[in-house]
């Protein structure tokens, strides 16, 4: 069996990117085998303590919910600047929270992707719930 995953990396900004060569990526990344959430990676380049990082997972729903209006509770927070094209994150985490910015066409782009695999409303299989549980249990 073949599956497809999809995977977007850009460079975010408002996430502490200080201007002195380093940066701070987001990783969004998608399983076929696990079609109802998307997980968030936060990565400094290169590794530096005082930049944000940090992993989170999110619906794919919220996430496309987000494109629209603010949705989310908990640990991710999505709200759309439909003027500036960009979609803001807030993610929990210890110490203050991880605000990041994407370009909303990117999220877009990458929401389009893995609905070409796993179309809306037709992830709802067993298999795409186990395994929505057990990460949700691996927390």
């Amino acid at each position: 069996m073949t599956t497809h995953d999809v995977t977007t990396e850009v460079l975010v900004t408002g996430a502490g990117a200080s201007g002195r060569g380093r940066t701070t990526l987001l990783r969004l990344s998608w399983r076929e085998a696990d079609p109802l959430a998307v997980t968030l990676l936060i990565t400094p380049h290169p590794d530096h303590p005082s930049l944000p990082r940090g992993r989170w997972v999110v619906l794919r729903d919220f996430l496309r919910y987000g494109l629209e209006e603010p949705t989310g509770d908990g640990d991710v927070r999505i709200r759309p600047d439909t003027r500036a094209g960009l979609v803001h994150l807030t993610l929990a985490r210890d110490g203050p929270p991880c605000r990041v910015n994407i370009l909303h066409s990117v999220l877009r782009q990458f929401l389009t992707a893995t609905e070409v695999v796993v179309p809306t409303g037709e992830e709802a299989s067993s298999a795409a719930i186990d395994a929505l549980l057990e990460r949700l249990l691996r927390r």
